[in-house]
């Protein structure tokens, strides 16, 4: 059995730059493949583009009607995209109306695709910093 090797530790940025969010500060692993299995499917993704164009809430009778998907197919991606937490859903007497949650998308997608994409700048030393602006929690 070879020895237990330790996690080497991750060096701090100069002074003035922040250290890139780790994944952990961004997300934990189970929301984090909640959020992309959701977002990993064409239909949802185009009722999120619908919510986010038409401005406010819709009722899932309105979402449906732009969709040749079955009205159960709908309802199924809704419920998903909701469980995500995508998507905050409100009931009514006789229908459920739906409305993005902006915050929690930008909070654990738009930080976990800034966490990756940001390329970075090189300091005098050639060294990598990353300037994250107010990304922190």
């Amino acid at each position: 059995m070879s020895p237990a090797r330790s996690r080497p530790s991750v060096r701090a940025f100069e002074v003035g730059r922040k250290n890139p969010p780790t994944l952990t500060a961004v997300s934990d692993t189970e929301t984090l493949e909640l959020v992309f299995r959701a977002l990993a499917n064409e239909t949802r993704l185009e009722i999120l583009a619908t919510l986010h164009d038409w401005g406010s809430p819709m009722s899932s009778h309105d979402i449906a009607r732009r969709f040749e998907t079955t009205w159960q197919g709908i309802s199924r991606h809704l419920r998903i995209l909701t469980e995500a937490g995508l998507l905050d859903c409100e009931v009514q007497t006789n229908q459920r109306s739906y409305s993005l949650n902006k915050p929690y998308l930008r909070d654990v997608a738009g930080r976990w695709i800034m966490r990756v994409a940001t390329e970075g700048t090189r300091d005098k030393r050639g060294r990598l910093v990353f300037d994250f602006g107010d990304v922190a929690r």
